[in-house]
């Protein structure tokens, strides 16, 4: 907590000040995390003095972009296909991450708790950075980090704004960036250590070496053949657990093409005694990522997440126990057959039940490896 507030007056994160007439303070409070850095180590615990966003003032503007998955499969494609000899994570530090971004609206903060100042007990805190929880935190955080990237002759994807890439003569350099964390692939290392020398310089950042592990996504790379391969087993096996799926019998389809799920009849009372949103949410999160056979049956189980029964609730964790079979499968990137682009798409014809509307589904190929899947209803 002593290293979380020295860093705040770093940063000059606020002034203390007494608050003008008509103008309210809102409160704050400490959240504790631990952040997995690799499957096998954790980071130190973070302390975050976080005020509380839900009374926040309202600011003028507050979306920011979030990357999509495809741009991260992508980049890391194009390690092999461009024979890439240096793969690097550089992370920044993300507890101190919003604190780059300046708070432009006037808003005020109570003191944090335990670390009041004695000369002035009753003065509030007036924001001057974009202290975590602030509704315009992300935002400024954002707008600040591509503003040093585009000084440094970065340029932003038109197709996707957290992916900025840096070509010259000599370069070949990309960055994805999600919040504060930044996946850095280049040429030489050389060209590792310019970007890394001109973020240092502006943020506080920490190397956490070869990309091994982010976002719950393993990384393996072999050199002696070229390829890296992409999966989540280790998520996944926090998710059987979890849910207590862990010594199930083997399923080797992720549905039964016998199952017709449909919704429950409005005379029925929905008691909602299976934590069936939360399962749904993270095997959502697992077909976006990595796993494109699930995302048709995921996409079926998510229809419901409003209104669910046993049987729902049955199928969801059918894709989960087909996860735990086939916890191994990987998305491979390799650099064969250069430049190859293929898409195959289909549809079938009023497949749902309840509505009759159809369903597409689709999936791109590059050199091989799929980058980019979809499965949802017309």
């Amino acid at each position: 907590m002593k290293s979380e507030m020295k860093s705040l007056e770093e940063h000059s994160t606020w002034k203390l000040v007494d608050v003008p007439a008509g103008k309210k303070a809102v409160g704050c409070e400490w959240v504790f995390k631990i952040k997995a850095i690799q499957v096998w180590r954790l980071s130190s615990s973070r302390h975050a003095w976080l005020r509380k966003g839900s009374r926040s003032v309202l600011a003028s503007t507050t979306t920011r972009p979030l990357h999509q998955w495809r741009a991260k499969n992508l980049s890391t494609q194009c390690w092999p296909s461009l024979q890439l000899k240096t793969w690097k994570q550089i992370t920044l530090m993300s507890t101190h991450a919003f604190l780059y971004g300046k708070v432009e609206e006037e808003l005020y903060m109570d003191q944090p708790d335990g670390f009041e100042d004695e000369g002035s007990p009753k003065k509030k805190c007036l924001l001057q950075k974009a202290l975590y929880g602030t509704k315009q935190a992300a935002r400024q955080w954002n707008n600040k980090l591509s503003q040093h990237l585009d000084d440094q002759g970065f340029k932003s994807s038109a197709a996707d704004p957290c992916v900025f890439v840096r070509v010259t003569r000599e370069e070949y350099s990309i960055i994805v960036i999600y919040v504060g964390d930044l996946m850095i692939f280049c040429k030489t290392k050389e060209h590792i250590a310019s970007i890394k020398s001109s973020l240092m310089k502006v943020f506080s950042i920490k190397d956490l070496g070869d990309l091994k592990y982010c976002l719950g996504i393993e990384f393996h790379r072999k050199r002696e053949d070229g390829t890296i391969k992409m999966n989540q087993k280790a998520y996944i096996k926090r998710l059987l657990e979890k849910f207590g799926v862990e010594n199930c019998k083997d399923v080797h389809t992720p549905a039964d093409s016998n199952w017709k799920l449909i919704k429950m009849g409005q005379e029925e009372a929905f008691v909602p005694k299976y934590p069936y949103r939360e399962l749904v949410g993270a095997l959502m999160y697992i077909a976006t990522c990595t796993r494109p056979d699930i995302a048709h049956p995921v996409g079926e189980v998510a229809n419901f997440c409003e209104r669910y029964d046993k049987s729902h609730w049955t199928a969801a964790k059918r894709i989960l126990k087909y996860l735990k079979t086939t916890q191994d499968l990987s998305i491979v990137f390799s650099g064969i057959n250069k430049g190859e682009l293929i898409r195959f798409a289909d549809a079938n014809w009023s497949g749902d039940l309840d509505t009759r509307r159809s369903t597409t589904g689709y999936v791109f190929f590059l050199n091989g490896s799929v980058i980019s899947w979809n499965s949802k209803r017309q």
